[in-house]
């Protein structure tokens, strides 16, 4: 058995390390593999590597059978030239994304070809990225169906949504991401006299809601430090992020932003992120909304106790396998007089009209409707509902109205400034053995079984599944936010 694992670059980031834990998977198994992929790692890894830069983001759009075609002969010699021979399997990270236009002509080519293959689901262009799927629209052939072609999720909301969809459940599984291993010493937790430091270990871009982090900072004990690790990449929107610097320098909040590789924890020590690690004392995570969630289990890997913001469609996985999550919040409110009704009508209206426009779908006023009531309904308003422009002025409350601010854990509301200070007081509750079922060992299991299941298959024709299928499980009112339009 062979393996080819295509993915788009190597550069830091989270399908990155999973890539490279799926390679150490398949060493464990004994399956020869080599990654295919658009750019060269950026320090030495030791992966069995080929870089063909056709593979990476691109916006391509002249001549794209030729120039799929002519990328494919170019996967298939590397590959030959890698394993010995042609590979029994392919393996393709986030195929469906939209960040390279050739992609879908590729899927189509090994698709049609009826090779054994591999549709990894990371993230979705139809799940809140409309600039990704500009890049898809017009391609019908996106989603291949046949028994040798098999999808795989990091978690159970995308499964769901994607069987609803109309993929087969026997051509689709959810696979746990593996959390790879620490530094031992990174999981002394510092004692309970030491001021609390909160890690937000991952890069500072719009769905991670740096608002609410700050708001979280401006309404903490005194003497606690709140740090996020990195600034947005360059792919990324850097507008948003540097509102945030701006406003956290004004308020003078005790907040670091973009810490990692720039400001050591101390004096003494260095800026790396195990430096940052070994120096906190919480995590926390006030995302709205994640694919895999690695936050909340990094958090046990490195024993250190997480707070903030609960996802239900990601927890409930970790829940189901024994993960104690006892410091999320499901809500941070407000009273509703602070935000001007029609303004936030009008802004919510605006972005919906957008939104739907970059899906090309027609946004009705019941839309609008029923995407205000999910959001707003009630006399409190959740403060990570709220557009930027407005949690930006609403952030000098914190410091002039604290009381305001009340979080609701389970069914109870509670002052955020006192279920801070309870949640700060919490241990992990956890054990590094309650991340059995995402060693690499899980892993490479899960793979071995998976290969071996479509290699055995008797192979057919694919069909199609029509990508607006897909579009309308995800572009639902329940599921709008501003931070993802």
């Amino acid at each position: 058995m062979s393996i080819a694992l295509v993915h788009y670059h190597l550069r830091p980031g989270g399908v990155t390390r999973i890539v490279e834990r799926q390679s150490k998977a398949l060493n464990t198994a004994r399956i020869p593999h080599v990654i295919l992929t658009g750019s060269h790692p950026q320090q030495e890894s030791g992966l069995p590597v080929r870089v063909i830069p056709g593979l990476d983001y691109s916006a391509l759009c002249s001549h794209q059978h030729a120039r799929a075609s002519t990328l494919m002969g170019e996967m298939r010699a590397s590959a030959k030239e890698a394993l010995g021979g042609d590979p029994e399997c392919w393996h393709l990270h986030n195929p469906t994304l939209g960040k390279n236009r050739l992609f879908p002509k590729l899927v189509r080519i090994l698709a049609e070809s009826e090779v054994p293959l591999v549709m990894h689901i990371h993230d979705l262009a139809e799940d809140g990225r409309p600039e990704n799927y500009h890049n898809l629209r017009g391609e019908q052939k996106i989603y291949p169906l046949a028994p040798q072609i098999h999808y795989l999720t990091i978690n159970s909301r995308d499964l769901a949504l994607l069987k609803n969809a109309g993929i087969p459940s026997q051509q689709i599984s959810q696979l746990r991401n593996a959390i790879g291993p620490t530094d031992e010493t990174s999981r002394t937790p510092f004692s309970e006299a030491t001021s609390p430091l909160l890690l937000y270990p991952v890069r500072g871009i719009r769905r991670k809601n740096l608002g609410e982090f700050c708001l979280l900072a401006a309404l903490a004990p005194e003497k606690s430090r709140f740090v996020l690790a990195l600034p947005p990449g360059k792919s990324n929107s850097c507008a948003g992020y540097r509102n945030w610097v701006t406003i956290a320098e004004k308020q003078q909040l005790p907040v670091q932003l973009g810490a990692v590789g720039v400001n050591p924890p101390s004096a003494s020590g260095d800026s790396s992120f195990q430096a940052w690690t070994r120096a906190s004392t919480h995590f926390i995570s006030t995302s709205i909304a994640e694919g895999f969630g690695l936050t909340f289990l990094e958090a046990v890997a490195f024993g250190r106790p997480l707070l903030g913001r609960d996802l239900p469609e990601i927890t409930t996985d970790f829940r189901d396998q024994g993960i104690h999550l006892p410091s999320l919040y499901s809500g941070l409110l407000i009273p509703r007089s602070w935000v001007d009704e029609r303004r936030l009508q009008s802004l919510l209206e605006t972005h919906l009209q957008h939104l739907y426009q970059s899906y090309g779908e027609r946004l009705t006023g019941s839309l609008v409707n029923e995407t205000a009531n999910s959001l707003f309904g009630g006399e409190l308003l959740d403060f990570g509902n709220l557009p930027e422009t407005l949690q930006l002025e609403i952030i000098p409350r914190a410091l002039t109205s604290p009381d305001k601010f009340l979080c609701r854990e389970s069914d109870s509301l509670i002052p955020a400034s006192q279920w801070l200070k309870t949640a700060l007081r919490r241990k992990s509750g956890n054990r590094p053995e309650d991340l059995d079922p995402w060693s690499l060992t899980a892993f490479a299991h899960a793979h071995k079984n998976l290969y071996n299941s479509l290699t055995h298959c008797r192979a057919a024709s694919p069909s199609w599944l029509e990508p607006v299928k897909v579009l309308r499980q995800y572009l639902q009112p329940e599921r709008f936010h501003f931070l993802r339009s």
